[in-house]
């Protein structure tokens, strides 16, 4: 009886595992999206490609939150806790990311045009191919993030820390650069 409780055991721990690791995927938890509006806090939940556009989630505690595919254009994530927050192929067009900490965050193809990250620390943040056209990010904290194709197209990078960031492949058209100089690398038919 002792062998089957263990290999019971040891079934669920591995089902309760493989669950984790599809979650990614699902789509988003109702009963998640509905704890965010209310306490404006949802560490560690599932928001992917919910619509969750045109809100107020001033200073929200979205830690290690799944935002695959969400719609978070023009809402206020101000100050908000994003480390270690999957925001694959998110939605944060013109996106009010001021003060966020977003360390550790996952952003590929992101779309970022328009958004306000100043004063955002993006420490180790992986940004690989996300459009950062228009975007401001004034003072921002991006040391050793990946950037990859990152779009910067009129971007403002004043005074940003781009410490250990490699910035060969990104494009940077009409972008001002920490030191206040514009910069145009390439840029694409512009």
């Amino acid at each position: 009886m002792k062998g089957f409780t263990t290999f019971l055991l040891a079934a669920c721990v591995t089902l309760v595992s493989w669950l984790g690791f599809a979650a990614p995927s699902w789509a988003y938890i109702a009963e998640d999206v509905d704890a965010l509006k209310m306490n404006n806090e949802c560490p560690v939940c599932i928001l992917n490609d919910a619509d969750l556009s045109n809100q107020d989630f001033h200073s929200a505690n979205l830690k290690v939150a799944s935002l695959t595919g969400a719609n978070l254009s023009h809402t206020d994530l101000s100050k908000t806790n994003l480390m270690l927050a999957d925001l694959v192929e998110t939605n944060l067009t013109e996106a009010n990311l001021s003060g966020a900490e977003m360390n550790g965050a996952q952003a590929q193809n992101a779309n970022l045009t328009g958004a306000n990250l100043s004063g955002a620390t993006l420490t180790q943040a992986n940004l690989s191919d996300a459009n950062f056209t228009d975007a401001k990010l004034i003072g921002t904290e991006m040391t050793a993030a990946v950037v990859g194709v990152a779009n910067f197209t009129g971007a403002d990078l004043t005074d940003a820390n781009l410490r250990a960031v490699n910035r060969s492949r990104a494009i940077f058209c009409h972008t001002i650069m920490p030191d206040g100089s514009e910069e145009n690398r390439n840029c694409q038919g512009q």
